[in-house]
């Protein structure tokens, strides 16, 4: 009895050690907002800056939120989920946040 709970506590602290808690958004409407008040010149911009093609699909946006930042991604096909540009200094939705846990 005494090893299934040393057993049950080291798999909570390796999940705790393993594991991130983000929050995600994809609220489409949200997303266009927001994109509406980043501008077209600054996201094309941010996505020169760190080599990425310019996004086409709003559907393929979403928000990021840890403990530190809010971030703008987006999931390329062939490239998999790229950060495109922080956006914490923004106006941000409040509802439509989904709690993950992620691998890092």
């Amino acid at each position: 009895m005494e090893t299934d709970y040393y057993i049950w506590i080291i798999s909570i602290f390796m999940d705790l050690f393993h594991m991130k808690i983000v929050y995600r958004n994809n609220d489409r409407y949200a997303i266009k907002k927001l994109l509406i008040d980043i501008g077209q010149i600054d996201l094309e911009r941010e996505c020169w800056n760190r080599k990425l093609h310019k996004p086409h699909r709003i559907n393929l946006f979403f928000l990021e939120s840890n403990e530190l930042r809010t971030s703008l991604k987006y999931k390329y096909p062939q490239k998999g989920i790229a950060t495109i540009m922080d956006v914490s200094q923004y106006d941000l939705p409040e509802c439509g946040w989904i709690r993950y846990k992620i691998d890092y």
